[in-house]
């Protein structure tokens, strides 16, 4: 599943590069904004891609982003982002029909629309990013799944529950709503659990994440990184991120620990999305690399999917 922040690129045309130089990979965005876009404007290019894919385009994430850049670089507030998800699927899922559509919603309004290549011929599953509880009960009632982030024994309780309640309150079986998380994942070597700590140190300064390191025991550590972060201290920043810490919040440590996270995961009905965190200068090589460490540990028997 390919992310889209301001680094990454734009997401429908790097999978657009990806879905013709592959031929079997189910292709997925991890996830779109759907602050900078229009739900139409995601819904024509979801069945663009999905077509020029042959039906591979089939995982469709969307949600607020990374909200710094979407008001710093987009120049669009965040506001109301419960409400813009909600109507965001619902109009998504409805031109993905072959019938006309309207929607009479509090920020979009589309009248008589339908794509003129017509209804897909197979299924695309619609998700949206949850961090909070509320927009994770949201998933759990109009979405066919959650991507979160971050993912504890503790947050893992918590979604559930949510999730539970939720999906049984619209009539769903809770099983019906799918759990993906974006799983950090380094090399085994020093440098590349240095290369962690900064990636954890960028979470750890955001306020938004602070719920998930509250109830997961390290609520206070997360406010310390936060202020050497914002006084511009990116080194004292990182070395804040302890051990410990590396291990909770990502798939880190020996192998029989990083193994058994993974499974913990699997046997939960969890998919972790894996999200390389490369060294400086080896991005390449270390993507690849946490591929190969996957794919050794599922090999081994030790993690089955």
């Amino acid at each position: 599943m390919i992310p889209q922040y301001g680094h990454c690129g734009e997401g429908f045309a790097v999978l657009a590069s990806v879905a013709r130089d592959t031929q079997r990979i189910k292709l997925g965005t991890s996830i779109l904004n759907f602050y900078s876009r229009t739900p139409t404007l995601l819904a024509l290019g979801a069945s663009t891609l999905y077509r020029m894919s042959g039906g591979r385009f089939i995982h469709f994430g969307l949600g607020t982003g990374g909200i710094g850049f979407t008001e710093r670089g987009h120049g669009v507030k965040i506001k109301r982002p419960l409400a813009r998800a909600r109507e965001t699927v619902d109009i998504v899922r409805g031109l993905l029909t072959s019938q006309r559509f309207s929607y009479e919603g509090q920020w979009f309004h589309v009248q008589d629309s339908r794509f003129r290549e017509g209804p897909l011929d197979g299924r695309m599953f619609l998700y949206l990013s949850a961090l909070n509880p509320k927009m994770v009960g949201l998933a759990a009632r109009v979405a066919d799944g959650l991507i979160t982030n971050w993912f504890t024994e503790e947050s893992y309780e918590e979604y559930a529950g949510i999730v539970q309640q939720e999906a049984e309150a619209v009539g769903r079986a809770p099983d019906e709503v799918k759990l993906f998380t974006l799983t950090m994942m380094a090399g085994e070597d020093d440098a590349s659990v240095e290369a962690m700590r900064r990636g954890l140190a960028f979470y750890f300064a955001s306020p938004h994440y602070h719920h998930i390191a509250e109830i997961s025991g390290y609520g206070a550590q997360a406010r310390q990184v936060q202020a050497a972060w914002q006084s511009r201290d990116l080194a004292g920043a990182s070395r804040l991120v302890t051990d410990a810490m590396v291990e909770k919040f990502a798939v880190m440590g020996s192998q029989e620990q990083r193994c058994n996270k993974l499974r913990w995961m699997m046997d939960r009905n969890v998919y972790p999305i894996m999200y390389p965190i490369p060294r400086p200068g080896h991005t390449i090589d270390d993507h690849f690399l946490v591929i190969e460490l996957v794919a050794r540990y599922l090999n081994a028997g030790q993690a089955q999917p």
